[in-house]
């Protein structure tokens, strides 16, 4: 009897960054201003929101390839991530996550007024192997 090999065949895990952001604006404020700033076009991401129980707003289009959420840290004495109790929104860039495009996204996040803190985030942090939105 020939003896079988089993190939396991997994998934490439999807790449992405986390930024932690601080600041006194609201979230459609936030939406609003990061739009303007970055030229996205964050929309209302019911889906993600009814999952996490947090406010999320997604852009699929602007950039192909490239998905970025922006979720609320806290709403109403909860917090998402406990060890990010100090940072109101988690910024996610899943797919293509080229340094460039952190490094100029950056540049444009830190010229928004109400934004105190920005902030890079290891995903192994928070335990997340996945995004939260990917592609």
């Amino acid at each position: 009897m020939v003896a079988s090999k089993k190939q396991i065949l997994k998934d490439e895990p999807t790449e992405f960054k986390l930024l932690a952001i601080a600041s006194s604006l609201s979230i459609s404020q936030m939406v609003w201003n990061i739009n303007q700033a970055c030229t996205f076009s964050l929309t209302h991401n019911t889906e993600l929101e009814d999952i996490l129980g947090f406010p999320s707003f997604t852009d699929r289009q602007t950039y192909a390839g490239r998905v970025i959420t922006l979720i609320g840290n806290k709403v109403t004495g909860r917090v998402l991530h406990a060890k990010l109790s100090n940072i109101d929104y988690i910024m996610e860039i899943s797919g293509d996550t080229d340094e460039q495009f952190i490094a100029d996204m950056l540049k444009h996040l830190k010229s928004i007024k109400g934004i105190q803190v920005i902030t890079h985030v290891q995903p192994s942090l928070l335990k997340l192997k996945e995004p939260y939105c990917a592609e």
